[in-house]
């Protein structure tokens, strides 16, 4: 593989990365960004992201931001070799570990020596401290290395080039869904300077000293369950809580205030779990009893939280018939290229695969796909001018339908949960919300005066 002037300007990248970044735009309902002021200019940099969502997250660093981060991946994503090609693209290297075999170790001394120069560069690197995605909200153990390429540049240039490691955490609201959220944090960034010293007189402490710094820096910007034994409750207590939680702290609604709230419900549960774990025993039985019950009705805890009336419901079925043209036009022109990368979704093992191959295969198969109907439609339908206005009514009615397929599952929901609410068990649930908040609430006002 050819990494020579990969962190250069290219017309190419700049192209692609508009793409992604458009690509990003609609595939996310919302992307919210904080900390852009954080990354310093003219200097050479290093990103340092959590890693949850496999190439979703290289893709929202390169579409969130101006600069043009070259990024280590996993050399396993290298084996197709179109694969391949792409990421080199995208300035993306590889980084080789013992399962890919001993004989490839010695292919990462080009990448390091690449990535020292693109430092040299005064340019940007990014790497996965974590080195290994996860489905869970945690950071895990982060490796050495971001420590190890910044230090030996540094050393080399006596301390003066003036890297900065940018700590940067990204929050997803789903993992694999479209049109779900995004919020990303950059934070502030660390001087690799002021650990000269110590590096000079204990590089192994220094690495080590770096490294705390990073996963301090880290964890304000991200969000991280640390129990095991609980995980699951907190996560279920986060779509449980937020709006109580938003109004306790008196937050506007949005992403943003949604992940600060979800922080501080998070330290207030790790406050009681720690100074009374037998009420976060007791709550957690309620919620896997809460939880098992609203799956036996295929609900989510927000049909109960809402509580809507038949008249509200009524006038949504309305609505809904009312477009429903637009949905049958939209479904069957985009069909093809929506169901497409199922294929491969559903065989892949790792799962945090699944963003990546829908956003990928979508925008490279719906365009693909629109101008073959609209170069049929031209054929057989007359006046020829008609094919511009199919030719646009194809991705927007897409969107529309995908946006009323979503509405009518919400419906059917509201329509189960309507029918069902005057049953013996349904009510019970509705009762056991009410205790498991009232449970919460007394947590967070105990809790809430010790949070930092």
């Amino acid at each position: 593989m050819n990494f020579k002037n990969i962190d250069r300007w290219s017309l190419r990248y700049e192209i692609m990365r508009y793409y992604v970044k458009t690509a990003h735009t609609i595939f996310y309902k919302k992307i919210s960004i904080t900390g852009l002021e954080n990354i310093p200019r003219d200097k050479p940099l290093f990103f340092a992201p959590n890693h949850q969502n496999a190439l979703m997250d290289p893709f929202i660093v390169i579409a969130t931001t101006k600069k043009r981060p070259v990024f280590v991946a996993r050399s396993d994503v290298f084996k197709n070799p179109f694969v391949a090609n792409i990421l080199i693209l995208f300035k993306v290297l590889p980084a080789y570990r013992i399962r890919d075999g001993k004989e490839n170790l010695k292919k990462n001394e080009e990448v390091f020596n690449t990535s020292v120069k693109i430092l040299e560069n005064k340019n940007i690197i990014g790497l996965f401290p974590e080195t290994i995605h996860t489905d869970k909200h945690r950071l895990r153990i982060l490796k050495k290395g971001v420590q190890r390429i910044v230090f030996q540049t540094e050393e080399a240039h006596d301390f003066n080039l003036g890297t900065h490691v940018v700590p940067i955490g990204i929050n997803y609201s789903n993992y694999w869904n479209f049109k779900s959220k995004i919020l990303i944090n950059y934070g502030k960034p660390i001087p690799v300077a002021k650990y000269k010293d110590l590096y000079l007189e204990n590089p192994q402490k220094a690495m080590l000293t770096l490294r705390d710094d990073m996963t301090k820096g880290l964890l304000p910007l991200m969000i991280h369950i640390k129990t095991e034994e609980f995980y699951d409750l907190y996560e279920l207590l986060r779509e449980i809580y937020h709006a109580d939680m938003l109004k306790t702290l008196e937050l506007p609604v949005n992403e943003k205030n949604k992940f600060i709230a979800d922080k501080k419900l998070i330290e207030a549960l790790d406050i009681e779990l720690e100074n009374n774990p037998g009420n976060i025993k007791e709550l957690d039985t309620k919620v896997k009893e809460y939880n098992s019950g609203i799956k036996h009705y295929n609900l989510r805890d927000w049909v109960l939280r809402k509580n809507d009336t038949w008249f509200s419901v009524i006038l949504k079925s309305i609505l809904f018939l009312i477009l429903s043209p637009i949905f049958i036009y939209g479904t069957i022109n985009n069909i093809i290229p929506y169901l497409l990368p199922s294929l491969l979704t559903n065989k892949i093992k790792d799962k945090q695969f699944t963003s990546s191959i829908v956003l990928v295969f979508g925008f490279i198969f719906f365009p693909i796909f629109f101008i073959i109907q609209s170069v049929l439609f031209w054929v057989f339908i007359e006046p020829n001018w008609l094919t511009l206005i199919y030719l646009i009514s194809l991705p927007i009615t897409g969107l529309l339908a995908f946006s009323l397929h979503r509405y009518f599952i919400k419906l059917r929901a509201q329509w189960v949960f309507l029918l069902n609410r005057k049953k013996e068990k349904l009510i019970k649930l509705t009762k056991l919300r009410k205790e498991i908040i009232s449970n919460v609430y007394t947590i967070i006002n105990s809790n809430l005066n010790k949070i930092e």
